[in-house]
């Protein structure tokens, strides 16, 4: 999502408050923008906890709730993604305490 928007303003706060600054290198504005780049493994989205269930079992989703600000997010990715997806979510894995299912190679 855009700079700005709701998600993306969580998001950005969120990673501020632990010290990280995420690059973004690809955003989209519709939800299933965001979904269908995360589906072809080309993307790790942010969305609503909400909308990511909307895509289950396509996509994986991973509630973010170790914030403090009053939104639920969850990351999407599709199960069998790229090295640099699979490494995006180990970090934020770690950055944001989650229990994740398992990673798989492509």
């Amino acid at each position: 999502m855009p700079r700005g928007t709701g998600i993306r303003t969580a998001f950005d706060r969120a990673c501020s408050l632990r010290g990280l600054r995420p690059t973004v290198a690809l955003q989209a504005s519709a939800p299933d923008a965001i979904a269908d780049l995360a589906a072809r493994g080309l993307a790790v989205g942010i969305l609503s906890e909400s909308t990511a269930a909307r895509y289950t079992p396509k996509l994986t989703a991973l509630p973010i709730r170790d914030i403090e600000i009053p939104v639920v997010l969850a990351l999407i990715w599709q199960s069998s993604t790229s090295p640099a997806s699979r490494e995006l979510v180990v970090q934020c894995q770690a950055a944001f305490h989650l229990d994740a299912p398992e990673l798989t190679s492509p």
